[in-house]
């Protein structure tokens, strides 16, 4: 055996897994648990004596999942007593004295208990299933029958201290020592190596060597007081002590454990009546551990290895009988079980009054109740009793009833009580209350009862049992039989087969088996009453109740008669259960049919007659009587002459009366959140009671059957909606042809008035729509007038506009042949093309559907020369195309129609015929699209095909995309080349209508990408000018927050690069990008520019950064977007039109520098240009004027104001007025020149005209004398030329700061010599000067 398991971890967990599949029946692994376990118990033992020392060292240098040896034997061993049991396991553990000292070395090496084991072990300990088995094995090993001294010769010294309370007796050997460490160490531990140590300590103690020693009194004694003084202990300590001392009762001899009763009792009452250990009774496993010390000491009390006190068993049995009302399961079964075990000790007197203080209790809070025929809850033909128990405490029930399961278990009950606890055993088998959360909590009650008659049946014998009278044990069922075997099979047939819970139904099933197989031939069929109501076949509880019911009553009255008042109970047809509502007619109906009329349910009409209109029932009851009722009338059971008798409703609001008919809803809103419950119940009877009578029957009393038709179409909701359609048809077939006329007439006239919106906003119309939809439909064959006709048409128009009323436009779709009429043209092929998007995502398909539905069924009538047909079959394509699968499938089934009728080409006919040879294929095949890409091959078909191919090869699932993409290319490739330009344009012109309807852009861009990578769209090259047309829609596409849509454009300016027309515009679109807000679009933008020219500065730009961050980075590194500098200087003043563009890409505030940005918003002039505005001016654009101390080149603002008054009285209101006749006479010398300009032929340079104009009205104004340019023959041009290279010149000295120092001291005459426009700004100056 090597030093390390060297298998993996893996091999180990499946090992563990298919052990666990024996958990349902461990008794299984019996025949291979020795061959199994002796060989590893060998290899742990070996591995121990040999190779301890290499523990930690396979820990520390184990790669993967390779682990010790030890630790993948105990995982096994652990999962093995999980599932066997630890006792089962422990026989084959090794009990060699010689064992013991090495496993607790080991023990303490392993885990760092030593000072080999605290160097080695640092990196990795045993883990909780090693000490779990390893405690496990040593609580074996303590078993032995040598004194623990005469096999203690180690002087090994263990490092685990003893607890500071804990007083160890002297001359204790040293093993004995080493394990009592180890188990008061592992005692308070939370995991489940705290159960080994229990044992372990429990059977250190009581051992004879150790009794000599007296550690049992020091255990007990550290115990006791730990538990008293125990304050800011864990509750996994105090569940360690108590556990221990629980087992030092239950496995002590009475000698032993007589000195601590009376010390132990009152420790418990210490706790239950200390304030301080709240936290431990909080714990369900403490107080269950302290049910256990009471049983325990009960016991010995009993036993008679002490004096009984009375006293003390009065407390025990007190806190035994509080203990069945705790909230938690596992105290409940521990105090059920004590009482049990206790009672077994008792005399028979005290038996008998211990089980007269149970039946006490469970009669506190419920009293025997007269049932009569009207009961709620049960439907009987005679005069009954039932115990009320809807006050009694659920769980203080389930406790007692526990109790005396148990008590019949253990064949304990008194015979004389034998009936009594038979009594509450069949009243807890109908037990049922519902928390205010609808949740049902009478289960375990129900439970435990099928536990006890389980128990009665096993340990019971048939006499003793035929001596209790079936007349004793009456629970609410009439118990007429000649045993009470008989009655006792009866109740557990009804449990098992309708009860709601699948444990009760099968704990009834098992206790039906142990009661018909232990009293053979006291259950009328009994053999085959097991073979059928069958511990599987009740699992299911739908085939329970339908199957199984039907079958077993088929076997005899007794048990037809106890299942259909079953039926008619809480388990049935007043379940809170809709679905089980529904199964229990259905069952009832099933029953009449097959066995005849049965008085029980027949009782049902009788409770109609006697109940008292005031009597109040749940919208579910009404819900499942009437269902019960419409299922009797289905199957003949009641004819309809029964019905008329007076049977009034809960609140008088819905009345039977013979004079009226069947229903008249006053107001159907008495039934409040259960009015859909009416609605389906009263379309119920409504449609069977229409289909089994003659059509004279209801020809005089149809009105009143309508208006509770028509109450319930305007309240009901989809789920009853379908019932309440049949329910209109069935009754609408009754009338005849005239009063079906004026009853649709009606109908219509109220939903075209909105009359029938009245109760439920919106919603009634659509379902009056669909009722009149399905009542037309089921009489298609049938003329109607043309007045209803329009009216018809009018109605559905008005609903097909309801832009946002997806339910009007199916509801009316409903309504099939009109849609060939020209006025519902429009509205049907707008219905065609429904994509109406919600939270709840494409509604509009629903609606796509229902249209293309009508087109399937009236396709006889369809026309294909006619052009209305022909777009209806275009779009039919698209849709055929599309990416949803149902709408994908539905279309193509209409097209499959229609094939016949179409002039296809030899080709086309033969791939069809290869398509339907493969029989059923999919909508995802490449074949598929190909057909019909070759069928829309018109021009009429190719555009609206195309909007729905896009969906698929645009954002379709991937093999949808990928078969979609591959059909695409195929057909390209082979089509002509005008056929593929028109394709590419109609995809063009698509993508752009698209920008402003995003549905169809994002996948046409999807696909239109595609072909640029592929390649075939060169071959089929649009115009260039359906390219730029789209490009400049896309830019506005730019400044979008869709980033699948973002990342489309991307991926199409890519494809772009490739085409030498378009590659500059498709590199400034991606350059723009470079500096978009989200960091993964410029990744992509970047990447995108990287393939194409692989330019360096990409590198250089951390696209991580903010985009405001950014974007002067990329400024200065791409040539594209250089600011004022490259567009002014390089681009010749193009700076202006390139800021508009960026307003275009970015919005009305941009920057465009560094310090500088850019307001194109009127809005924003106010607040600018305001008095209150503090705005300092640039330096960069002042200093080139070289004037600073004039107002013009002040830069702060406070002196700039000074300044600036001093000019105020020269720009005044007054004073430009006073300007008027100089600007006057300066305009009108203007004129006269124009005029001189008439009729000869002469071009007018206009623009220099205004130049010099505003040059003399300036000059005269600021140096009182013009240049009389206007009076220049060619209007002075180089005055034009001046003002150009005034405004070039400023360019460059924003560039070059300090030129404007330079000029100056330039000679004027080298300044005219080098730039003769510069002349008249000389002269200027000079006049200045």
């Amino acid at each position: 055996m090597g030093d390390e398991y060297e298998g993996e971890d893996v091999e180990v967990k499946l090992q563990r897994d298919s052990i666990d599949t024996f958990q349902e029946w461990p008794q299984l692994l019996d025949p291979t648990l020795e061959p199994l376990v002796t060989p590893i118990i060998s290899a742990f033992v070996e591995y121990m004596e040999n190779h301890s020392n290499s523990y930690h060292m396979t820990t520390s240098h184990t790669e993967g999942n390779v682990e010790p040896l030890p630790r993948a034997i105990c995982k096994i061993l652990h999962i093995l007593c999980k599932v066997r049991g630890p006792k089962v396991l422990a026989r084959f553990f090794s009990n060699e004295p010689a064992l013991l000292e090495p496993m607790l070395d080991a023990f303490e090496l392993w885990d760092g208990n030593t000072t080999e084991g605290q160097i080695a072990g640092k990196k990795e300990n045993l883990t909780w299933e090693e000490k779990y088995v390893m405690l496990l094995w040593l609580s074996h090993l303590a078993l032995t029958p040598f004194d623990l001294a005469s096999i203690s010769t180690s002087e090994v010294q263990t490092n685990l201290p003893l607890p500071d309370m804990f007083v160890s007796p002297r001359e204790l050997p040293n093993a004995s020592h080493r394990l009592l460490a180890l188990g008061l160490r592992y005692l308070s531990s939370a995991s489940k190596e705290s159960e080994a140590a229990v044992l372990l300590l429990v059977r250190l103690s009581l051992r004879p060597d150790m009794q000599k020693l007296s550690l049992h009194r020091h255990c007990m004694d550290w115990a006791l007081c730990s538990l008293v003084n125990g304050e800011g202990s864990t509750i996994f300590f105090c569940n360690g002590i108590l556990s221990y001392l629980s087992g030092f009762f239950r496995s002590g001899d009475g000698h032993i454990v007589a000195p601590f009763i009376v010390s132990a009792l009152q420790c418990m009452q210490e706790l239950n009546g200390s304030t301080a250990a709240m936290d431990i009774l909080g714990s369900a496993v403490a107080r269950k551990l302290i049910v256990k010390i009471h049983r325990h000491l009960a016991v010995h009390l009993l036993s008679g290895s002490s004096s009984t006190d009375p006293d003390l068993l009065n407390s025990i049995f007190d806190h035994l009988l509080t203990s069945l009302r705790d909230k938690d399961n596992p105290v409940r079964f521990a105090a059920s079980k004590a009482l049990s075990a206790v009672a077994q000790k008792l005399d028979p007197d005290m038996t008998i009054q211990l089980v007269d203080d149970i039946v006490q209790d469970l009669q506190e809070n419920n009293s025997l109740e007269q049932l009569e025929s009207s009961d709620t809850k049960f439907f009987l033909l005679e005069t009954s009793t039932q115990r009320n128990l809807s006050t009694v405490d659920p769980l203080h029930w389930h406790g007692l009833i526990l109790t005396l399961s148990h008590l019949l278990y253990r064949h304990s009950a008194p015979e004389g009580r034998l009936s009594i606890i038979i009594y509450f055993l069949v009243s807890a088998l109908d037990f049922e209350q519902r928390s205010p959360m609808g949740t049902t909590i009478g289960t375990g009650v129900r439970d435990a009862a099928c536990f006890g008659i389980w128990s009665l049946a096993r340990k019971y014998s048939t006499k003793e049992l035929l001596q209790v009278s079936s007349s004793d044990i009456r629970a609410g069922v009439n118990c007429t039989h000649a045993s009470v075997i008989e009655a006792l099979a009866r109740e557990l047939v009804l449990t098992a087969t309708l009860d709601p819970e699948g444990n009760v139904r099968r704990g009834a099933s098992a206790a039906l088996q142990e009661l018909v197989g232990r009293h053979p031939d006291r259950v009328p069929n009994g053999i085959r009453l097991i073979q059928i109501v069958d511990y599987q076949a009740v699992g299911l509880r739908s085939r329970a109740m339908a199957n199984v019911t039907i079958q077993a009553a088929a076997l005899g009255q007794i048990y037809l008669h106890v299942l259909s008042t079953g039926l008619l109970s809480w388990r049935a047809i007043s379940s809170p259960t809709t679905a089980i509502r529904h199964n229990s007619a259905s069952v009832i109906g099933h029953v009449v049919q097959h066995h005849g009329p049965n008085p029980t349910f027949l009782s049902l009409f009788r409770i109609f007659e006697a109940i008292d209109p005031g009597t109040k029932r749940t919208a579910e009851e009404w819900h499942g009587l009437y269902l019960a009722l419409a299922a009797l009338i289905r199957e003949d059971c009641i004819k309809l002459s029964s019905l008329l008798q007076c049977i009034p409703s809960p609140q008088g609001d819905l009345i039977l009366l013979k004079e009226h008919g069947i229903f008249r809803i006053q107001d159907i809103t008495a039934f409040g959140k259960g009015s859909e419950l009416a609605i389906e119940a009263l379309c119920s009877v409504i449609a069977a009671v229409s289909i089994k009578s003659r059509p004279m029957y209801l020809i005089e009393q149809v009105g009143y059957h309508l208006e509770v038709l028509e109450v319930c179409i305007r309240r009901c909701t989809g789920p009853s909606l379908e019932l309440v359609m049949s329910a209109a048809v069935s009754l609408v077939n009754k009338v005849d042809q005239q009063a079906r006329q004026g009853l649709i007439r009606a109908w219509l006239t109220d939903i075209q008035e909105g009359r029938s919106g009245q109760l439920r906003s919106g919603g009634s119309n659509i379902n009056m729509i669909t009722v009149i939809g399905a009542v037309l439909t089921d009489h298609l064959g049938h003329p109607f007038p043309q007045d209803l006709s329009a009216l018809q048409v009018d109605v559905l128009v008005a609903e097909l506009s309801k832009e946002s009323r997806i339910g009007s436009k199916i509801a009316a779709l409903s309504h099939r042949h009109p849609f060939l009429r020209e006025r519902l043209e429009r509205p049907f092929i707008d219905a065609l093309q429904d994509y109406t998007i919600d939270s709840r995502g494409d509604i509009g398909s629903e609606v796509r559907l229902a249209a293309v539905d009508i087109i399937a069924r009236i396709n006889n009538s369809l026309r294909w020369d006619h052009r209305f047909h022909h777009e209806i079959f275009g779009i039919v394509c698209g849709l055929a195309v599309e990416k949803l699968d149902k709408v994908r499938e539905c279309a193509w089934n209409c097209i499959r129609r229609y094939l016949d009728a179409l002039s296809l080409e030899e080709q086309q006919v033969k791939v069809l015929r290869d398509i339907e040879r493969m029989g059923s294929w999919s909508t995802y095949s490449v074949e598929y699209f190909v057909f019909i890409f070759k069928l829309a091959q018109r021009d009429h078909l190719v555009a609206p095909m195309l909007r729905g191919f896009v969906t698929s090869a645009g954002v379709g699932s991937e093999v949808l995309v990928r078969n979609s993409r591959i059909a695409l290319l195929s057909c390209l490739t082979i089509c002509s080349p005008n056929d593929g330009s028109t394709i590419h344009e109609t995809l063009l012109h698509m993508i752009h209508a698209g920008l402003s309807n995003g549905r169809l852009f994002r996948p046409g861009l999807e696909v239109l990408s595609f072909l640029l990578d592929v390649g075939p769209v060169l071959q089929h090259q649009p115009s260039l000018s359906h390219w730029q047309a789209l490009l400049r829609g896309l830019a506005q596409v730019h400044a979008s927050t869709d980033l699948p849509t973002l990342q489309a454009v991307i991926a199409l300016y890519s494809g772009l690069l490739n085409n030498h027309d378009l590659h500059k515009a498709a590199i400034s679109k991606l350059y723009l990008l470079l500096c978009h807000r989200y960091p993964s679009i410029r990744l992509a933008a970047a990447t995108a520019l990287w393939v194409a020219d692989r330019n360096d500065k990409l590198k250089a730009l951390d696209l991580s950064l903010p985009s405001r961050i950014l974007r002067p980075d990329v400024q200065t590194a791409f040539g594209y977007s250089q600011g004022a500098t490259y567009y002014n200087i390089i681009k010749g003043g193009q700076f202006l039109f390139k800021i508009r563009d960026l307003h275009e890409l970015y919005g009305p505030i941009i920057r465009i520098g560094p310090n500088e940005i850019h307001i194109n918003d009127p809005e924003f002039y106010d607040k600018i240009y305001s008095l209150q505005g503090r705005w300092n001016k640039d330096p960069a654009f002042v200093n080139q004027f070289d004037n600073t101390d004039s107002a013009f080149g002040t830069i702060p603002h406070e002196l700039h104001r000074i300044r600036r008054r001093a000019f105020n009285s020269f720009f005044s209101k007054q004073k430009i007025i006073s300007l008027e006749p100089m600007i006057q006479f300066i305009v009108d010398k203007l004129c006269k020149r124009l005029e001189s300009y008439s009729g000869t032929g002469k071009e007018v340079p206009i623009r220099h005209a205004y130049e010099c104009m505003t040059n003399d009205i300036i000059m005269e104004f600021a140096l009182g004398k013009g240049d009389k340019n206007i009076e220049h023959p060619d209007f002075n041009p180089e005055l034009h030329e001046t003002i150009k290279l005034l405004g070039v010149s400023g360019h460059y000295m924003k560039l070059v700061p300090g030129i404007e120092l330079i000029l100056p001291v330039i000679p004027p005459w080298i300044i005219t010599g080098l730039v003769p426009a510069m002349k008249p700004i000389v002269a200027l100056q000079k006049v200045v000067s």
